[in-house]
Protein backbone atom coordinates (compact mmCIF):
# COMPACT_ATOMS: atom_id res chain seq x y z
CA UNK A 1 0.00 0.00 0.00
CA UNK A 2 1.57 3.58 -0.61
CA UNK A 3 1.55 5.96 2.19
CA UNK A 4 -1.50 7.43 1.14
CA UNK A 5 -3.84 4.98 0.80
CA UNK A 6 -2.05 3.50 4.49
CA UNK A 7 -3.04 7.00 5.92
CA UNK A 8 -6.58 7.15 4.89
CA UNK A 9 -7.34 3.38 5.55
CA UNK A 10 -6.11 4.56 9.56
CA UNK A 11 -8.41 7.45 8.93
CA UNK A 12 -11.49 5.26 8.08
CA UNK A 13 -10.74 2.92 11.15
CA UNK A 14 -10.11 5.64 13.89
CA UNK A 15 -13.03 7.94 12.66
CA UNK A 16 -15.53 5.94 11.17
CA UNK A 17 -15.62 2.78 13.35
CA UNK A 18 -16.33 4.57 17.12
CA UNK A 19 -19.00 6.19 15.51
CA UNK A 20 -20.85 3.11 13.67
CA UNK A 21 -20.52 1.29 16.76
CA UNK A 22 -21.46 3.86 18.79
CA UNK A 23 -25.14 4.55 16.35
CA UNK A 24 -26.21 0.22 17.65
CA UNK A 25 -29.67 0.68 19.00
CA UNK A 26 -28.41 0.90 22.67
CA UNK A 27 -25.30 2.16 22.41
CA UNK A 28 -25.73 5.59 22.57
CA UNK A 29 -28.07 5.42 25.09
CA UNK A 30 -25.31 3.69 27.66
CA UNK A 31 -21.95 5.06 26.90
CA UNK A 32 -20.85 8.69 25.05
CA UNK A 33 -19.12 8.13 21.78
CA UNK A 34 -15.92 8.89 23.84
CA UNK A 35 -15.31 5.80 25.32
CA UNK A 36 -16.17 4.32 22.43
CA UNK A 37 -13.45 6.07 20.39
CA UNK A 38 -11.09 5.49 23.93
CA UNK A 39 -11.52 1.75 23.51
CA UNK A 40 -11.22 1.52 19.63
CA UNK A 41 -7.60 3.87 20.32
CA UNK A 42 -6.93 0.65 22.73
CA UNK A 43 -8.16 -1.88 20.26
CA UNK A 44 -6.04 -0.72 17.26
CA UNK A 45 -2.76 -1.11 19.50
CA UNK A 46 -0.35 -3.71 20.23
CA UNK A 47 -1.73 -5.50 22.65
CA UNK A 48 -4.90 -6.32 20.52
CA UNK A 49 -4.88 -5.98 17.05
CA UNK A 50 -1.42 -6.09 16.90
CA UNK A 51 -1.41 -9.47 18.70
CA UNK A 52 -4.24 -11.18 16.94
CA UNK A 53 -3.34 -9.23 13.07
CA UNK A 54 0.40 -8.66 13.51
CA UNK A 55 0.32 -8.73 9.65
CA UNK A 56 -2.55 -5.86 8.90
CA UNK A 57 -1.19 -4.24 11.88
CA UNK A 58 2.33 -3.98 10.92
CA UNK A 59 1.38 -2.75 7.28
CA UNK A 60 -1.62 0.04 8.93
CA UNK A 61 0.81 1.00 12.03
CA UNK A 62 4.55 0.39 11.28
CA UNK A 63 6.42 3.40 13.07
CA UNK A 64 6.89 5.65 9.72
CA UNK A 65 3.08 5.86 9.44
CA UNK A 66 2.63 6.38 13.14
CA UNK A 67 5.17 9.36 12.48
CA UNK A 68 2.37 10.92 10.03
CA UNK A 69 -0.29 10.55 12.66
CA UNK A 70 1.26 12.89 15.29
CA UNK A 71 0.47 16.19 13.60
CA UNK A 72 -3.17 15.39 13.94
CA UNK A 73 -2.68 14.15 17.46
CA UNK A 74 -1.20 17.08 18.78
CA UNK A 75 -4.03 19.38 17.12
CA UNK A 76 -6.47 17.67 18.51
CA UNK A 77 -4.80 17.90 22.16
CA UNK A 78 -4.43 21.23 21.31
CA UNK A 79 -7.80 22.50 20.08
CA UNK A 80 -9.65 19.93 22.32
CA UNK A 81 -8.05 22.05 25.58
CA UNK A 82 -8.95 25.34 23.38
CA UNK A 83 -12.64 24.03 23.42
CA UNK A 84 -12.43 23.64 26.94
CA UNK A 85 -11.44 27.20 28.30
CA UNK A 86 -13.90 28.46 25.53
CA UNK A 87 -16.38 26.71 28.40
CA UNK A 88 -14.85 28.84 31.35
CA UNK A 89 -17.37 31.56 31.02
CA UNK A 90 -16.52 33.50 34.43
CA UNK A 91 -19.70 36.24 33.73
CA UNK A 92 -22.39 33.33 33.67
CA UNK A 93 -21.19 31.88 37.29
CA UNK A 94 -20.72 35.01 38.49
CA UNK A 95 -24.61 34.95 39.65
CA UNK A 96 -23.93 31.47 41.16
CA UNK A 97 -22.94 33.02 44.51
CA UNK A 98 -21.15 31.56 47.54
CA UNK A 99 -22.85 28.28 48.04
CA UNK A 100 -21.90 27.53 44.20
CA UNK A 101 -18.07 27.91 45.20
CA UNK A 102 -18.11 25.89 47.86
CA UNK A 103 -19.53 23.26 45.94
CA UNK A 104 -17.38 23.42 43.21
CA UNK A 105 -14.18 23.73 44.96
CA UNK A 106 -15.42 20.77 47.18
CA UNK A 107 -16.21 18.74 44.12
CA UNK A 108 -12.26 18.55 43.06
CA UNK A 109 -10.83 19.21 46.39
CA UNK A 110 -12.04 15.87 48.36
CA UNK A 111 -11.54 13.45 45.19
CA UNK A 112 -7.71 15.63 44.58
CA UNK A 113 -6.95 14.28 48.18
CA UNK A 114 -8.44 10.84 47.97
CA UNK A 115 -6.24 10.41 44.98
CA UNK A 116 -3.55 11.50 46.46
CA UNK A 117 -3.52 8.97 49.20
CA UNK A 118 -4.55 6.43 46.83
CA UNK A 119 -1.36 7.21 44.97
CA UNK A 120 0.40 6.82 48.41
CA UNK A 121 -0.74 4.11 49.36
CA UNK A 122 -0.17 2.43 45.02
CA UNK A 123 3.35 3.54 45.27
CA UNK A 124 4.15 1.82 48.68
CA UNK A 125 2.33 -1.28 47.15
CA UNK A 126 3.31 -1.23 43.42
CA UNK A 127 6.51 0.78 43.48
CA UNK A 128 7.08 -0.49 39.59
CA UNK A 129 3.86 1.98 38.55
CA UNK A 130 6.45 5.49 39.22
CA UNK A 131 8.13 6.69 36.21
CA UNK A 132 11.51 7.48 36.33
CA UNK A 133 11.22 11.02 37.11
CA UNK A 134 8.84 10.36 40.21
CA UNK A 135 9.28 10.12 44.09
CA UNK A 136 6.58 9.22 45.89
CA UNK A 137 5.06 12.25 46.66
CA UNK A 138 5.42 13.11 42.96
CA UNK A 139 3.38 10.19 41.77
CA UNK A 140 0.38 10.38 44.22
CA UNK A 141 0.26 14.10 43.36
CA UNK A 142 -0.30 13.16 39.48
CA UNK A 143 -2.75 10.06 40.50
CA UNK A 144 -4.84 12.48 42.77
CA UNK A 145 -5.05 15.24 40.12
CA UNK A 146 -5.98 12.53 37.41
CA UNK A 147 -9.28 11.00 39.72
CA UNK A 148 -9.97 14.39 40.45
CA UNK A 149 -10.91 14.93 36.94
CA UNK A 150 -14.16 15.61 35.66
CA UNK A 151 -14.16 16.31 31.78
CA UNK A 152 -16.41 18.79 30.99
CA UNK A 153 -17.30 18.30 27.13
CA UNK A 154 -17.82 14.46 27.66
CA UNK A 155 -20.54 15.57 30.73
CA UNK A 156 -22.08 18.54 27.80
CA UNK A 157 -22.80 15.24 25.57
CA UNK A 158 -24.55 12.74 28.27
CA UNK A 159 -26.07 15.79 29.39
CA UNK A 160 -27.67 16.46 25.88
CA UNK A 161 -28.80 12.59 25.79
CA UNK A 162 -30.44 12.74 28.75
CA UNK A 163 -32.31 15.98 27.92
CA UNK A 164 -30.90 17.86 31.05
CA UNK A 165 -29.02 20.34 29.38
CA UNK A 166 -31.53 23.36 30.18
CA UNK A 167 -32.50 21.58 33.82
CA UNK A 168 -31.26 23.83 36.68
CA UNK A 169 -29.50 20.72 37.81
CA UNK A 170 -27.55 20.00 34.44
CA UNK A 171 -26.72 24.14 34.50
CA UNK A 172 -25.17 23.97 37.66
CA UNK A 173 -23.57 20.45 37.30
CA UNK A 174 -21.79 22.45 33.94
CA UNK A 175 -20.52 25.31 35.67
CA UNK A 176 -19.07 22.99 39.05
CA UNK A 177 -17.50 21.15 35.83
CA UNK A 178 -16.17 24.18 34.49
CA UNK A 179 -14.75 25.46 37.87
CA UNK A 180 -13.15 21.91 38.03
CA UNK A 181 -11.05 21.89 34.80
CA UNK A 182 -9.80 25.55 35.88
CA UNK A 183 -8.57 24.39 38.97
CA UNK A 184 -6.98 21.64 37.36
CA UNK A 185 -5.08 23.56 35.21
CA UNK A 186 -3.57 25.63 37.83
CA UNK A 187 -2.70 23.04 39.59
CA UNK A 188 -0.91 20.93 36.83
CA UNK A 189 0.73 24.54 35.69
CA UNK A 190 2.13 24.87 38.85
CA UNK A 191 2.96 20.86 38.98
CA UNK A 192 4.60 20.97 35.14
CA UNK A 193 6.19 24.15 36.57
CA UNK A 194 8.01 22.33 39.85
CA UNK A 195 9.07 19.25 37.11
CA UNK A 196 11.05 21.83 34.97
CA UNK A 197 12.54 23.18 37.87
CA UNK A 198 13.83 20.35 39.25
CA UNK A 199 17.42 20.71 38.13
CA UNK A 200 18.20 23.07 41.06
CA UNK A 201 20.25 25.60 38.68
CA UNK A 202 19.32 29.05 38.11
CA UNK A 203 17.99 28.70 35.27
CA UNK A 204 15.30 26.50 36.06
CA UNK A 205 14.92 27.69 39.90
CA UNK A 206 14.69 31.80 38.83
CA UNK A 207 13.82 32.00 34.90
CA UNK A 208 10.86 28.98 34.28
CA UNK A 209 8.62 31.25 37.48
CA UNK A 210 9.94 34.35 35.46
CA UNK A 211 8.93 32.97 32.13
CA UNK A 212 5.66 31.79 33.12
CA UNK A 213 4.72 34.91 34.31
CA UNK A 214 5.72 36.50 31.39
CA UNK A 215 4.08 34.62 29.43
CA UNK A 216 0.42 35.27 31.63
CA UNK A 217 1.35 39.02 31.42
CA UNK A 218 1.70 39.05 27.26
CA UNK A 219 -1.69 36.72 27.20
CA UNK A 220 -3.76 39.05 29.51
CA UNK A 221 -2.40 42.49 28.06
CA UNK A 222 -1.28 41.90 25.25
CA UNK A 223 -2.90 39.05 23.20
CA UNK A 224 -5.91 39.36 24.66
CA UNK A 225 -6.67 42.95 23.80
CA UNK A 226 -5.22 42.57 20.05
CA UNK A 227 -8.13 39.57 19.99
CA UNK A 228 -10.62 41.43 20.98
CA UNK A 229 -9.63 44.32 18.24
CA UNK A 230 -9.07 41.63 15.65
CA UNK A 231 -12.55 39.54 16.51
CA UNK A 232 -14.81 42.92 16.58
CA UNK A 233 -13.23 44.79 13.39
CA UNK A 234 -13.04 41.27 11.33
CA UNK A 235 -16.19 39.36 12.50
CA UNK A 236 -15.58 35.66 13.50
CA UNK A 237 -16.98 34.35 10.72
CA UNK A 238 -14.80 36.05 7.92
CA UNK A 239 -11.55 33.91 7.65
CA UNK A 240 -9.38 36.94 8.88
CA UNK A 241 -11.10 35.92 12.83
CA UNK A 242 -10.87 32.49 12.20
CA UNK A 243 -6.78 32.95 11.11
CA UNK A 244 -6.40 35.01 13.97
CA UNK A 245 -7.73 32.69 16.49
CA UNK A 246 -5.76 29.55 15.21
CA UNK A 247 -2.51 31.75 15.05
CA UNK A 248 -3.12 32.62 18.52
CA UNK A 249 -3.78 29.20 19.64
CA UNK A 250 -1.01 27.78 18.13
CA UNK A 251 1.46 30.50 19.14
CA UNK A 252 0.06 30.05 22.95
CA UNK A 253 0.79 26.20 22.01
CA UNK A 254 4.17 26.55 21.27
CA UNK A 255 5.00 28.92 23.92
CA UNK A 256 3.95 26.98 26.68
CA UNK A 257 5.72 23.80 25.42
CA UNK A 258 9.45 25.95 24.95
CA UNK A 259 8.77 27.35 28.65
CA UNK A 260 8.13 23.52 29.16
CA UNK A 261 4.32 23.74 30.41
CA UNK A 262 2.70 21.62 27.72
CA UNK A 263 1.08 22.78 24.37
CA UNK A 264 -2.06 21.71 25.98
CA UNK A 265 -1.76 24.37 28.39
CA UNK A 266 -1.69 27.17 25.56
CA UNK A 267 -4.57 25.89 23.99
CA UNK A 268 -6.62 26.11 27.59
CA UNK A 269 -5.12 29.59 28.14
CA UNK A 270 -6.51 31.36 24.54
CA UNK A 271 -9.72 29.65 24.81
CA UNK A 272 -10.18 31.37 28.42
CA UNK A 273 -8.95 35.39 26.80
CA UNK A 274 -11.07 34.89 23.97
CA UNK A 275 -14.41 37.60 23.95
CA UNK A 276 -17.15 36.29 25.15
CA UNK A 277 -19.68 37.23 22.55
CA UNK A 278 -17.50 35.04 20.13
CA UNK A 279 -17.10 31.89 22.50
CA UNK A 280 -20.57 30.07 21.51
CA UNK A 281 -20.12 30.35 17.73
CA UNK A 282 -16.17 29.11 17.89
CA UNK A 283 -18.02 25.99 19.92
CA UNK A 284 -20.43 25.45 18.03
CA UNK A 285 -18.02 25.54 14.70
CA UNK A 286 -15.37 23.92 16.33
CA UNK A 287 -16.18 21.44 18.85
CA UNK A 288 -18.16 18.40 16.52
CA UNK A 289 -14.96 18.50 13.89
CA UNK A 290 -12.28 18.29 16.90
CA UNK A 291 -14.68 15.37 18.81
CA UNK A 292 -15.76 13.54 15.41
CA UNK A 293 -12.27 13.80 13.22
CA UNK A 294 -9.37 15.12 15.46
CA UNK A 295 -9.86 13.37 18.89
CA UNK A 296 -9.84 9.94 17.11
CA UNK A 297 -6.22 10.37 15.73
CA UNK A 298 -5.17 11.32 19.31
CA UNK A 299 -6.97 7.86 20.78
CA UNK A 300 -5.04 5.92 17.91
CA UNK A 301 -1.99 7.54 18.87
CA UNK A 302 -2.46 6.68 22.54
CA UNK A 303 -3.37 3.17 21.83
CA UNK A 304 -0.54 2.60 19.90
CA UNK A 305 1.72 3.51 22.70
CA UNK A 306 -0.56 1.65 25.27
CA UNK A 307 0.33 -1.75 25.78
CA UNK A 308 -1.44 -4.28 28.26
CA UNK A 309 -1.90 -7.62 29.32
CA UNK A 310 -5.44 -7.39 31.24
CA UNK A 311 -4.17 -11.22 33.10
CA UNK A 312 -1.99 -8.70 35.09
CA UNK A 313 -2.35 -8.60 38.63
CA UNK A 314 -1.28 -5.19 38.78
CA UNK A 315 -3.10 -3.68 35.98
CA UNK A 316 -6.43 -5.21 37.50
CA UNK A 317 -6.00 -4.04 41.08
CA UNK A 318 -4.77 -0.65 40.48
CA UNK A 319 -7.70 -0.11 38.22
CA UNK A 320 -10.24 -1.89 40.70
CA UNK A 321 -8.49 0.59 44.20
CA UNK A 322 -8.94 3.45 41.59
CA UNK A 323 -12.25 2.68 40.34
CA UNK A 324 -13.58 2.30 43.45
CA UNK A 325 -11.76 5.64 45.56
CA UNK A 326 -11.76 7.85 42.33
CA UNK A 327 -15.85 7.13 42.44
CA UNK A 328 -16.45 7.84 46.27
CA UNK A 329 -14.43 10.80 46.29
CA UNK A 330 -16.05 12.38 43.90
CA UNK A 331 -19.77 10.89 44.66
CA UNK A 332 -18.79 12.48 48.18
CA UNK A 333 -17.07 15.60 47.55
CA UNK A 334 -20.54 16.89 45.48
CA UNK A 335 -23.12 15.09 46.44
CA UNK A 336 -22.76 15.93 50.27
CA UNK A 337 -21.94 19.80 50.04
CA UNK A 338 -24.85 20.18 48.04
CA UNK A 339 -26.90 18.36 50.42
CA UNK A 340 -25.36 20.77 53.07
CA UNK A 341 -25.98 23.73 50.46
CA UNK A 342 -30.02 22.95 50.48
CA UNK A 343 -30.29 20.65 47.34
CA UNK A 344 -32.62 17.98 47.35
CA UNK A 345 -31.56 14.18 47.91
CA UNK A 346 -32.55 13.15 44.49
CA UNK A 347 -30.82 16.34 42.94
CA UNK A 348 -27.66 16.02 44.90
CA UNK A 349 -26.87 11.97 44.37
CA UNK A 350 -27.53 13.59 40.67
CA UNK A 351 -24.77 15.88 40.41
CA UNK A 352 -22.14 13.23 42.35
CA UNK A 353 -22.64 10.70 39.28
CA UNK A 354 -22.78 13.26 36.91
CA UNK A 355 -19.30 14.61 38.06
CA UNK A 356 -17.64 10.97 37.71
CA UNK A 357 -17.30 11.85 33.92
CA UNK A 358 -13.37 11.70 32.72
CA UNK A 359 -13.34 10.87 29.14
CA UNK A 360 -10.73 12.59 26.81
CA UNK A 361 -9.64 15.01 29.99
CA UNK A 362 -8.43 11.98 31.75
CA UNK A 363 -6.39 10.52 28.52
CA UNK A 364 -5.09 13.72 28.03
CA UNK A 365 -4.08 14.52 31.53
CA UNK A 366 -2.84 10.68 31.82
CA UNK A 367 -0.55 11.23 28.76
CA UNK A 368 0.73 13.99 30.03
CA UNK A 369 1.74 12.30 33.23
CA UNK A 370 3.24 9.41 30.98
CA UNK A 371 5.84 11.60 28.83
CA UNK A 372 7.19 13.22 31.52
CA UNK A 373 7.93 10.40 33.20
CA UNK A 374 5.94 10.73 36.56
CA UNK A 375 3.69 7.33 35.89
CA UNK A 376 4.77 4.03 34.26
CA UNK A 377 3.19 2.58 31.44
CA UNK A 378 1.57 -0.09 33.63
CA UNK A 379 0.07 2.77 35.90
CA UNK A 380 -1.10 4.46 32.23
CA UNK A 381 -3.19 1.30 31.26
CA UNK A 382 -4.72 0.90 34.69
CA UNK A 383 -5.82 4.45 34.63
CA UNK A 384 -7.19 4.23 31.46
CA UNK A 385 -9.28 1.52 32.15
CA UNK A 386 -10.50 3.79 35.48
CA UNK A 387 -11.57 6.44 33.09
CA UNK A 388 -13.26 3.92 30.59
CA UNK A 389 -15.15 2.43 33.81
CA UNK A 390 -16.53 5.36 35.51
CA UNK A 391 -17.25 7.04 32.84
CA UNK A 392 -19.28 3.84 31.52
CA UNK A 393 -20.80 3.96 34.72
CA UNK A 394 -22.53 7.54 34.34
CA UNK A 395 -25.37 7.19 32.07
CA UNK A 396 -26.77 4.00 33.99
CA UNK A 397 -26.34 5.06 36.96
CA UNK A 398 -27.96 8.12 36.72
CA UNK A 399 -31.05 6.57 34.74
CA UNK A 400 -31.37 5.32 38.50
CA UNK A 401 -32.23 8.83 39.81
CA UNK A 402 -33.13 10.57 37.12
CA UNK A 403 -37.39 9.82 37.68
CA UNK A 404 -36.89 11.40 41.49
CA UNK A 405 -35.16 14.39 40.39
CA UNK A 406 -36.63 17.73 41.01
CA UNK A 407 -38.96 19.38 37.78
CA UNK A 408 -37.32 22.81 36.64
CA UNK A 409 -38.56 25.52 38.51
CA UNK A 410 -39.05 29.40 37.21
CA UNK A 411 -38.56 30.98 40.62
CA UNK A 412 -35.61 28.55 41.72
CA UNK A 413 -33.17 31.10 43.63
CA UNK A 414 -30.08 28.96 42.95
CA UNK A 415 -28.93 31.32 40.28
CA UNK A 416 -28.40 28.76 37.62
CA UNK A 417 -26.32 29.43 34.75
CA UNK A 418 -27.47 29.18 30.99
CA UNK A 419 -24.90 26.97 28.52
Amino acid sequence: MSEIAVFFSQAILVVGIPYLVWRIPGVRHVVPLVVVQILLGLALGPSIMGRYFPDLWSILFSDASLQRLMGSSWLAIVLFTFLTGLHWQTAELKPMGRRFVWMSVSSFLVPCLVGILTGWFIAILYPETLGARADIWKFAIAIGLSISVTALPVLGAILREMDLMEHPLGRMTLGMAAVNDAILWCFLSLFLAGLVGDGGSIESTVMIPLRIVLYLAIMLFVVKPIMHWILGHCGIVGDGGLVAVFVSVFGSALATEQIGLHAALGGFMIGIIIPRPFKHFLIERLEPITVVLLLPFFFAMTGMKTSFDLTSYTILSITGITVVLSMIGKFLGTTLPALRMGESWPDSVAMGILMQTKGMMEVLLLTIFRDANIISATCFSAMMFMAIISTSLTMPMLRLVIPWIGKPSHSSDHGRIKH
